[in-house]
């Protein structure tokens, strides 16, 4: 007499699978994470032009930092590794030398108020903002890692073009490939640079009158010559990060590519913005 009962089948592998995705760890959701939107300061350095006529310091120049950080179940940041998420800064300045050179650019990473490859170029062009604004982004550019009790974010890996660490103002360019996780990827430039000469606008590799700017780049975070570290300084409550001020070799923290026969350099001060919507860390 056979049973009425019939033999139950194995479970099916996915479905073993799936109680067993289901049973083990999950990854931290974006609840674990928060962000702080930061007002930039910044200090922008022109370099070994011609007799030096054109070198100036400006300070200053504004921009925005977002900086994504972990949390614990409280709500908490803790250590560990961060993300930037948007980058900017507005250069508007005039050097008055032999000739006089009025600079109005944007650099910017991934994009400008959302846009990542503006029409815009002059001031008097239509949609020229005055701010290049953080819009969501949730992918980072640049990656490092939070140890608060040592004050310190230390940027990722970061590959230099060779070219990054030149003495010589020609050599360093938005071409030169640098590469890492700690390089700040998509950086943008937009903009103008207006020459008010003849000969002397091409000593600086410039034409007479407009030299509309627009490039994209790979952008190291390494503040010093080879060997030096990539870490900023951050207060103990995230209300400040500073890079370092001058490089071992008596310049700003940061190289910025450069196609005119000079060198450029960056270093800021980024200062927690209570106000904004996107601060959502305690």
């Amino acid at each position: 007499m056979q049973s009425s009962a019939h033999a139950m089948s194995p479970p099916s592998p996915f479905f073993a699978g799936f109680m067993l995705a289901t049973c083990v760890a999950q990854p931290a959701s974006a609840s674990a994470r928060c962000t702080i939107m930061y007002r930039l300061n910044a200090t922008l350095e022109v370099s070994d032009t011609d007799l030096g006529k054109g070198d100036k310091t400006v300070k200053g120049v504004k921009g925005s930092l977002v900086v994504e950080y972990p949390q614990d179940e409280e709500g908490r940041v803790v250590d560990g590794k961060v993300r930037i998420l948007h980058y900017a800064m507005y250069e508007s300045f005039t050097i008055d030398s032999l000739i006089t050179v009025t600079t109005a650019v944007h650099h910017f990473a991934p994009d400008c108020n959302g846009v990542d490859e503006p029409t815009w170029r002059r001031v008097s062009d239509k949609g020229f903002p005055t701010t290049c604004g953080y819009t969501g982004n949730k992918h980072p550019v640049a990656t490092g890692t939070l140890r608060r009790e040592d004050g310190t974010i230390e940027w990722g890996k970061c590959k230099a073009a060779p070219s990054y660490w030149s003495k010589d103002r020609r050599a360093y360019t938005s071409s030169d490939k640098s590469k890492g996780r700690g390089c700040l990827k998509k950086m943008h430039v937009a903009g103008n640079i207006h020459c008010d000469g003849r000969l002397a606008c091409k000593w600086g590799g410039l034409e007479p009158g407009d030299n509309p700017q627009f490039d994209v780049w790979v952008q190291p975070l390494i503040h010093g010559p080879p060997n030096s570290d990539h870490s900023v300084t951050v207060s103990a409550n995230l209300a400040t990060i500073t890079t370092p001020v001058h490089r071992k070799d008596g310049y700003q923290s940061y190289n910025l590519p450069n196609n005119s026969p000079s060198r450029t350099w960056f270093a800021w001060t980024a200062t927690r913005n209570d106000s904004s919507r996107f601060t959502t860390c305690k």
